[in-house]
């Protein structure tokens, strides 16, 4: 297996989105903006509450408030969503390269994404002794 840079990825939010892109034209997009607001805990901490998307119809919570959301209820930086999974990056906004996994032949097996800068991966297909 061989490990090549295949592209980059911006974050703005502090956090990554994967999914099937034809999947999020079903979504509802609305303002895109994470509609919330904060609130006083009763334990003194500010935690936020998500609000209904106001140019939807007044009570639908957006797709991207819904991500957000997620993620940021997530104990463990990470939360599967409706049509995906976000994760947290470890140090939030950036330049994060994407590099691909790639078999013997070149055909590509999955992606790896170092949010630290810090890891360096090996990887090796194992096989069930009945094969796939």
């Amino acid at each position: 297996m061989e490990l090549r840079t295949i592209g980059s990825c911006g974050v703005d939010s502090g956090q990554l989105f994967i999914a099937d892109p034809c999947y999020i034209k079903y979504a509802e997009h609305g303002n895109g903006e994470w509609n919330m607001e904060w609130e006083e805990a009763e334990d003194g901490r500010r935690i936020y509450k998500t609000l209904p998307d106001p140019t939807l119809d007044g009570n639908t919570v957006n797709f991207y408030s819904k991500v957000c959301e997620a993620n940021g209820a997530s104990k463990h930086g990470y939360a599967e969503v409706e049509l995906g999974v976000v994760m947290g990056t470890t140090y939030g906004d950036g330049e994060y390269a994407v590099q691909g996994i790639f078999d013997e032949d070149g055909e590509i097996q999955g992606i790896f994404m170092d949010f630290t800068g810090q890891l360096s991966a090996e990887f090796d297909r194992s096989y069930a002794e009945e094969g796939w």
